[in-house]
């Protein structure tokens, strides 16, 4: 992941055809498997998904469990533990994707280990995701009702 790749995704247009957003999803996660990437590699590997994260949401299809299940374990390999934007960006995908897995992770670490800033952003997400963290569309129904 570099630069040029961050913001060729960033520019795709807000709304993709659900074959087009898995395809780019998948190539994403292609690249986490080239080595190791250094923090900002890695910043820039969740700032994508992010964007990335937004088109799938726009469908309106939650993921099929495998993709989310290997999303989550990309998001907890990229996540930088020490880093406020890295922890937005992943409590964000978490939501927007439906990761329950990947919240379970963040909800497992030691808030001891984390930046009290950092532990009190995890807690409030589990807080306002609660059980609907699966389903990414829950609020949009709840609202409807």
């Amino acid at each position: 992941m570099d630069q040029e790749e961050l913001q060729r995704i960033t520019a795709l247009p807000d709304y993709l055809p659900s074959p087009q957003v898995e395809k780019e999803l998948a190539s994403l996660l292609r690249s986490f498997r080239h080595g190791v990437p250094d923090p900002a590699e890695k910043l820039m590997m969740m700032q994508a998904l992010s964007q990335l994260a937004d088109r799938q949401w726009q469908t309106y299809e939650i993921l099929p469990h495998a993709a989310r299940k290997r999303l989550s374990a990309f998001v907890i390999g990229v996540w930088d533990r020490r880093d406020l934007d890295s922890t937005a960006l992943m409590l964000a995908i978490i939501r927007t994707l439906g990761l329950a897995d990947a919240l379970s992770y963040a909800a497992s670490v030691d808030p001891e280990s984390l930046e009290t800033i950092i532990a009190a952003g995890i807690r409030r997400a589990i807080a306002e995701f609660g059980e609907t963290v699966g389903n990414p569309y829950a609020q949009i129904k709840q609202r409807q009702q």
